[in-house]
């Protein structure tokens, strides 16, 4: 299980995320790289700021949690909501590479918070401590990472 609690998955994140040049088309999906990259402020944001309501239910928080964090991989094409999607209400882009050196910050911000450090709720997932952050950070990056070709 990939998590940016570990240096090496810090360090190939952020060496990826170097790699974009602000001008690459998504192989899927209708994002921009800049929005992207904002979209990616604004999720590694979510663990040290209240921005969405919880809307995690029971079973999302028993069962989906864990088959997302543990088990499936990241879906292509899933509709995110409003309040995080580039191209509705999400975060604004900023300055391309502004955005890529605070997405690298909130990178090694949460990966080298004490793993029980109670963060603040998933809107989907509820309460998740910053062991299980680190563990969907990752795997969200990477999506995102892989859908601009690096």
């Amino acid at each position: 299980m990939a998590t940016i609690r570990d240096e090496s998955k810090r360090q190939e994140l952020s060496a990826r995320l170097m790699k974009l040049t602000g001008g690459e088309k998504p192989a899927w999906g209708k994002m921009t790289a800049g929005q992207m990259m904002s979209h990616l402020v604004q999720a590694g944001e979510m663990p040290f700021t209240e921005t969405l309501p919880d809307r995690s239910t029971f079973a999302y928080r028993m069962f989906v949690k864990p088959l997302i964090l543990y088990v499936l991989p990241m879906p292509k094409e899933v509709k995110t909501s409003p309040e995080m999607n580039q191209q509705e209400r999400g975060r604004p882009p900023g300055d391309f590479n502004d955005d890529r050196e605070l997405v690298i910050g909130l990178i090694e911000k949460l990966g080298t918070l004490p793993a029980e450090t109670r963060c603040m709720h998933h809107p989907m997932f509820g309460p998740m401590s910053a062991k299980e952050w680190a563990v969907i950070a990752h795997k969200h990056i990477d999506h995102h990472l892989k859908q601009f070709g690096v």
